[in-house]
């Protein structure tokens, strides 16, 4: 049995302070709910996963003033190009699909993660960096946690209302509670690399290749406010499914070595519960997918809205209900669009090849698209919202 420190009772705590976390702890401020948050890492990553912020984002984040503030600095997207080596073979036009933010926000993970910090501090409540969950449990009313130093240290107990954890794709809690992360991971790995180009492809426009083979790669703007680059020479992100993805630049030239590099497996799953007794997952820890969709942070920022929004209506027993199903959904939609435009198997890359370009202009399916990549694909939660205009 884990003991607790009865100077610690009945907080909230959130374990993981990326975006997800910051993001349900502002939520929760706001509402006179001042959580713990904690976060295992010291520093915030300079690096980002995450590019983009959709509509759906923007209209959650709008009442904490962050929206107004993320359009002053990130660059619209209108839209998607695809290519068949340089010859541009479809388009998908974000026009209309929005009435107030007709366009996906380049943006980075990390200035988006700045600013949620700012504001949560500037609302009264700090991250605790350097402090990492090591144990947790679940008794009738109440969650037993441990808590250590990163760096090693004295450990402390303390019990909880409830624990949200948000510590991503390697959860601690996911781990201690023995949850299914249910799924499959592609067998190749995928390679990406942020660089300074000069190019003539629009940058208010994200742009896909397919090249011979199965050999794919994507590249977008990316906009920090940590990353300066001389005029003309903007950064982008490059990413495929080959190893160095910037042999494959077309169109575009390379100014000066990549910022960053990285390479990863891609893998869908999702959590078989998203809440069990007074744990709830959000974000990485309760589902991954490709980076093609462009809904990893948004949609955890999405799960950590409503968390919070049914934590401040006492509902928190609907959770698992409300976002089970619309973070599956996710899941398999762009687990299916990977599959494509990855060309996985003979099927896909007939798909890819031949179907896509006319399929694109399918206004069903160019619909679907444009839903699934700017967090339209569903309504917010009926009980939520008609509670919010009572």
């Amino acid at each position: 049995m884990i003991g607790y420190d009865m100077g610690h009772e009945s907080q909230h705590l959130i374990v993981g302070a990326g975006p997800v976390g910051l993001a349900a702890a502002l939520f929760l401020s706001r509402q006179g709910l001042l959580p713990r948050i904690v976060e295992m890492r010291t520093e915030p990553s300079l690096y980002s996963k995450a590019l983009a912020v959709n509509p759906r984002t923007l209209e959650i984040l709008k009442p904490t003033g962050l929206t107004s503030k993320m359009l002053e600095l990130g660059l619209p997207i209108r839209g998607v190009r695809f290519y068949r080596g340089s010859n541009n073979v479809a388009n998908l036009s974000l026009g209309g699909i929005h009435p107030d933010y007709p366009f996906m926000l380049a943006l980075s993970q990390a200035t988006t993660e700045q600013l949620l910090a700012e504001a949560l501090a500037a609302g009264g409540v700090s991250v605790e960096r350097g402090v990492k969950m090591v144990e947790c449990r679940t008794l009738a009313d109440r969650v037993e946690v441990a808590l250590e130093p990163s760096a090693g240290g004295l450990r402390e107990t303390m019990t909880c209302s409830w624990l949200l954890s948000a510590d991503g794709a390697h959860s601690i809690a996911r781990e201690k509670q023995g949850i299914v992360f249910e799924g499959s991971t592609f067998s190749e790995e995928w390679y990406l690399a942020d660089t300074p180009l000069k190019t003539e492809l629009a940058e208010n426009y994200a742009h896909i290749f397919f090249l011979e083979g199965k050999a794919f790669f994507f590249m977008l703007r990316v906009v920090d406010q940590a990353v300066k680059s001389p005029p003309g020479e903007a950064v982008w992100r490059v990413l495929g499914n080959h190893p160095e993805p910037l042999s494959y630049l077309t169109m575009s030239e390379q100014t000066g070595p990549p910022i960053w590099t990285s390479s990863f497996h891609v893998s869908h799953r999702i959590v078989r519960n998203m809440a069990v007794g007074g744990i709830y997952f959000a974000g990485d820890a309760a589902h991954i997918h490709s980076p093609m969709g462009a809904r990893g942070m948004n949609l955890g920022l999405e799960d950590a809205w409503v968390f919070t929004e049914l934590a401040r209506m006492g509902r928190l027993a609907e959770y698992d209900r409300l976002r089970h199903q619309v973070d599956g959904k996710v899941v398999r939609q762009v687990e299916l669009l990977s599959r494509v435009v990855s060309a996985q198997t003979s099927f896909y890359w007939f798909i890819r090849t031949v179907l896509f370009p006319m399929a694109i202009r399918v206004p069903f399916i160019h619909d679907r698209m444009l839903q699934t990549v700017t967090g339209l694909d569903h309504q917010l939660p009926q009980v939520i919202t008609e509670a919010r205009t009572e």
